[in-house]
């Protein structure tokens, strides 16, 4: 079943369709207007449905996410005689997206663009909301723009696809959208955790809907991330600097930092211990890291500070941190760097809840 998604912003509405389908595409951007852009797996899959459009085909893996990439699409689409009525469809997960996205923003100073989501991590947060960008040195998404698709098409029946590893990878992204919405969706994640660790795809769609109506109304009050926006950034912080040093999957470092929050909000935002632990095993019952000791030592320590001070999010002295006081009520808290190198070593010296 398709449910319709507005998206409506002050200069624009964007539309996101929950549970249509890849060959829908067809009704926005007809193939003589428009230039897919996908990577090689979404390629041998679903080639096949996309055919009578011009295709540029990407690598996969972040190390493609970077303005090498943005150049050589830049270049297809000057070969391929687009004009600024030309739609750009990224067809993949996260990092088709933002690579597409990206692109599509500053060719000829912006055309029209859309998705369709093929992974979990996309369809619950990556493809919806309109940040798009690449990597600079390995260094999240420090070239970007905001600019909101025309429309993002989440594909359900694409996830069938997907490796084992890249759908784990996805519900840390679910799990965080969760957390900060709390009330019936955190309650349906937990009623459901076995069908949605099962794939039931039924159960599945449910939870996508649900964590994209939470971005979508976040989204509307604050695109810009000048304020409340910033809570989507739970786990982002560490998880982002872990994910350049450790070089492991975005939401597999997301749940590490989510982990590292939640034993800062037992200290510094109130949580209980009881809601504390039910969180972690949440995050365990997902097969989702939650032990900072096994990822990373405190060789790795300087590293991950360079990366934290790097962040977009930081400020000159310090980094916004998102805690929560409990599901549903989370708290923008800036903590001084050297504090926060301090809560870090101090956390590989403990245990875990």
């Amino acid at each position: 079943m398709q449910r319709e998604i507005k998206i409506t912003l002050e200069n624009k509405v964007s539309r996101v369709f929950c549970g249509g389908s890849l060959s829908s595409i067809v009704d926005f951007a007809h193939p003589s207007k428009s230039v897919i852009v996908t990577d090689t797996n979404i390629y041998r899959y679903y080639g096949d449905k996309f055919s009578s459009y011009p295709v540029i085909i990407l690598g996969t893996g972040e190390e493609i996410k970077n303005l090498s990439t943005v150049e050589y699409i830049l270049k297809k689409m000057i070969e391929l005689h687009c004009t600024r009525k030309t739609t750009l469809i990224g067809i993949g997960g996260g990092i088709v997206s933002d690579i597409a996205g990206f692109s599509a923003s500053i060719f000829m100073r912006g055309i029209p663009f859309g998705f369709v989501s093929t992974s979990l991590l996309s369809q619950v947060d990556a493809s919806v909301g309109g940040k798009n960008g690449v990597n600079i040195d390995m260094t999240k998404n420090m070239a970007g723009v905001f600019a909101q698709p025309e429309f993002v098409i989440c594909d359900h029946s694409m996830l069938a696809t997907l490796p084992k590893e890249e759908y784990v990878n996805g519900l840390a992204e679910l799990v965080k959208s969760a957390l900060l919405e709390g009330g019936d969706f955190y309650s349906f994640i937990t009623s459901c955790k076995e069908k949605i660790k099962s794939m039931d795809m039924e159960t599945i769609s449910e939870a996508i809907y649900k964590s994209i109506l939470f971005k979508a109304k976040i989204v509307e009050l604050d695109e810009r991330e000048t304020d409340l926006r910033r809570i989507l950034n739970l786990g982002h912080t560490l998880g982002h600097a872990i994910e350049k040093v450790k070089g492991i999957k975005h939401g597999l470092a997301v749940s590490l930092g989510i982990s590292f929050s939640i034993s800062l909000s037992l200290h510094l935002a109130g949580m209980n211990a009881t809601c504390a632990k039910e969180i972690i095993a949440l995050l365990k019952f997902f097969n989702l890291p939650v032990d900072l000791k096994s990822a990373i030592s405190k060789e790795d320590i300087p590293l991950i500070m360079e990366a934290v001070q790097a962040d977009k999010k930081g400020h000159s002295s310090s980094v916004s941190f998102i805690l929560l006081n409990e599901p549903g009520r989370p708290e923008i808290k800036g903590i001084d760097f050297v504090d926060f190198e301090k809560l870090l070593k101090n956390e590989l010296k403990g245990g875990h809840l």
